[in-house]
């Protein structure tokens, strides 16, 4: 009997996915991506792989160092080979091929949930999927040549999962799986999650059996063993001095990653609660389908970045762009369990699945629009062609005549490497130089590697041309699938007394959640607006306080109130700065007089005080109004958070019965020009003040996470009382015992 053709459907489908994925990161390239090397690059890359390989002397040892809590082997591996391949070190051109990659792993899931889910869940799904991986917000990662190991660790870990529980155990398929979740440990140090995961999903879904658990286990053993051999030589400053500093602030970053990428209140509930409700229902379930323990252990690994993200970054309490390749994959997880559940549900229950589709959608939907056109992703397409400019100027000026002033320029060092002998240590290698893009080496012809320069940079200009590809091939995948899909799997079944158990474990969530928001000092205050006002501008505030401008220009003189880029609306009216329509304005501004009748003044400021340029002064007069002293603020810079100051202690006690005015210079034009003050206040005790205001309002940077505990105590609690009261109702209707 002849056999028919096979269903070219599946490719199709796989490929037109990846392809929309890769043009949609070419077109970001292109637009915002630079040609220099860029931060990490000129040590793991350069200092620890190329320059070794240049000198006959690279090991393979050299691939496995160490970097902060990482290993990233297949890092060291990617930018070697292009190095042998290209012959050219460009930036541009490791991130059209990283471009690639995390173009091949969204061909893979694509093709894995057109097999696994019927058409429609299954198209969803991947156009979820082709979107989450398309879109700026993970700018990091789609310009920056270093970040190969994010798209190589969710490809990695997706592989191994997949494998792992839906392979029989030593199948080849089970043991590519095996090579697959090896080859994620070196990739970033958090992965040895994806094997853990396995472990847990099988226990609670299977029967105790060790030697199921075995090679997940031991390579949970590795990876963990990996992490903290690295993190043993991490430097204690830098990124290891970014964990979290309390359990608060642990907390709320924590359920900021989970709720990624809405910042909605309760949000990591709710993008969670589709994985959640799978496994109360897969809890012991022997006869589970794969595709449940897959979503529930994709899911699982996800929060486990969460988790890492939180203890060790947790000092800043926001989205983070090169994360979000990772946590994504949990909201396709979770997108998975939430069709699951559909699929297994009665009647009855549906309309509560549709009502949580529609609040989880929308979550994910006006999340992924904020983050991506404000913040970070506005943020860096506002600065980098700057940046660019920077970093060219400096490596260019270098290389054509060793002249490193723009190379140990403050900017410079922000923007390309903070160590500038780093850097001139590897230029000074002409080997090395000669591989940089050719618009760094004046004078110098063409080389080989530039023609991969120029072919790269000719692909990703037809970016427009290879999306209309990509969504025709999708569109052809979509039409060659049978209509009613590929045959899902088995419905998971609910256990006897499944209903009461599940009432019992929200009732216990909401009491944990609850006596979670204790940590807070006012955990029941929602008017976070007055409570805040309250803490800056405090009885005894200097009144009347007013800003001119005393330097020539073109703004009125006095348009300072609100000129920071500070949020909300109203946190910023309490602060007078020199961000004025944006960083155009430069200039000097003065306050009112106040007079000096207490020891201490606390100022709140926030920008830029100690920036080259820049200058927060308190200016000491005399009656007549002569200048006596200026009093510069020492710093440190608040950060360029939404809702970064700092708060400065001026001792003015040899000053009493004087007049003080605050002083405010932007001598800068970019970005980091504005700096800004609140109404000064006076104190008995200025230090010991200063570091009480500095503690609380640390505290109240966490306050994400109170207002998260909050929405999610009464969800729970909701949660409880609906899945113990809905069931028996809807039980009595069918019996008849409640009469219309």
């Amino acid at each position: 009997m002849r056999r028919s053709p096979p269903n070219p459907a599946g490719p199709l489908w796989a490929l037109g996915a990846a392809t929309l994925v890769v043009a949609a990161r070419w077109r970001e390239i292109n637009l915002h991506g630079g040609e220099i090397p860029t931060l990490d690059q000129w040590v793991v890359e350069a200092r620890q792989i190329l320059l070794p390989w240049l000198e006959g002397k690279l090991t393979l040892a050299d691939f496995f160092r160490p970097h902060h809590e990482h290993v990233p082997a297949w890092t060291r591996f990617v930018v070697w080979l292009e190095a042998v391949i290209f012959r050219q070190w460009d930036a541009q051109l490791q991130a059209t091929v990283n471009a690639g990659l995390m173009g091949g792993f969204i061909g893979l899931l694509a093709g894995w949930l057109r097999r696994t889910l019927p058409l429609l869940p299954a198209l969803g799904l991947t156009l979820l999927a082709v979107v989450t991986a398309s879109l700026p917000h993970s700018w990091e990662n789609i310009v920056w040549g270093f970040q190969s190991h994010m798209a190589l660790a969710v490809l990695f870990v997706f592989a191994y999962v997949k494998g792992s529980l839906a392979r029989p155990p030593n199948t080849w398929g089970w043991w590519l799986a095996q090579a697959a979740g090896l080859a994620a440990l070196f990739t970033l140090g958090s992965m040895w999650a994806a094997p853990l995961a396995v472990v847990l999903v099988l226990l609670w879904t299977t029967d105790f059996n060790w030697k199921t658990l075995l090679a997940a286990g031991l390579m949970t053993l590795v990876g963990v063993t990996l992490l903290i051999v690295a993190r043993s030589q991490q430097p204690l400053t830098g990124a290891y001095a970014m964990g979290a500093a309390n359990f608060p602030q642990f907390l709320a970053a924590l359920l900021m990653q989970l709720g990624w990428p809405s910042e909605w209140p309760g949000a990591a509930l709710l993008l969670y609660l589709p994985a959640l409700l799978l496994a109360l229902r897969l809890r012991g379930n022997r006869a589970a389908g794969a595709i449940d323990r897959i979503a529930l252990a994709l899911a699982l690994w996800a929060a486990a970045q969460a988790v890492a993200f939180a203890y060790a970054r947790g000092s800043y309490i926001g989205f983070v762009s090169r994360y979000g390749d990772l946590l994504a994959l949990g909201v396709l997880a979770n997108g998975v369990a939430l069709w699951r559940l559909f699929q297994a549900s009665r009647s009855g229950s549906r309309l509560v699945l549709i009502l949580l589709a529609v609040g989880w959608f929308g979550a994910v939907g006006l999340g992924l629009e904020n983050i991506n056109i404000q913040g970070h992703t506005l943020y860096f397409h506002e600065h980098e062609a700057r940046w660019n400019l920077v970093r060219k100027a400096a490596v260019s000026q270098y290389v054509a005549n060793q002249d490193r002033s723009v190379l140990e320029g403050t900017e410079s060092r922000a923007v390309l490497f903070p160590d500038p002998d780093e850097v001139a240590q590897a230029l000074d290698h002409p080997e090395l130089a000669a591989m940089l893009p050719f618009v760094v080496r004046a004078g110098s012809a063409k080389t080989f590697g530039d023609f991969f320069s120029d072919a790269s940079r000719d692909l990703r200009g037809n970016w427009l041309e290879f999306a209309w590809c990509g969504g025709l091939l999708l569109l052809l995948g979509i039409a060659l699938t049978r209509r009613d899909g590929p045959a899902p799997e088995p419905e998971t079944a609910a256990l006897p007394g499944a209903v009461r158990s599940i009432a019992v474990v929200f009732a216990g969530l909401a009491l944990g959640s609850g006596a979670l928001l204790f940590l807070w000092s006012h955990p029941f205050e929602y008017r976070t607006m007055y409570r805040w006002k309250q803490f800056l501008t405090p009885a005894g505030t200097v009144e009347d306080f007013k800003f001119l401008i005393v330097t020539e220009t073109t703004f009125p003189k006095d348009q300072l109130t609100g000129g920071a880029a500070l949020w909300p609306e109203n946190f910023r009216n309490t602060f007078f700065g020199t961000h004025i329509d944006g960083p155009a304005f430069t200039g000097t501004a003065q306050s009112s007089a106040f007079p000096l009748n207490a020891p201490w003044y606390l100022v709140p400021y926030a920008g830029y005080p100690i920036s080259a340029g820049n200058a927060l002064r308190l200016r000491i007069e005399d009656a007549a109004g002569k200048l006596i002293e200026e009093i510069p603020c020492p710093g440190p810079n608040p950060g360029p958070g939404a809702t970064d100051i700092g708060f400065w202690a001026i001792d003015v006690q040899p000053y009493s019965g004087k007049i003080g005015r605050l002083v405010l210079v932007d001598g800068r034009d970019d970005g980091e020009g504005w700096v800004a003050v609140a109404s000064p206040f006076p104190t008995q005790d200025g230090e010991k003040v200063a570091a009480h205001h500095r503690r609380r309002w640390a505290a109240e940077g966490t306050l994400s996470g109170l207002h998260s505990l909050q929405a999610m105590t009464v969800a729970f609690l909701l949660f409880a009382l609906g899945s113990g009261v809905l069931p028996r109702i809807s039980t009595r209707l069918r019996a008849g015992e409640i009469q219309r």
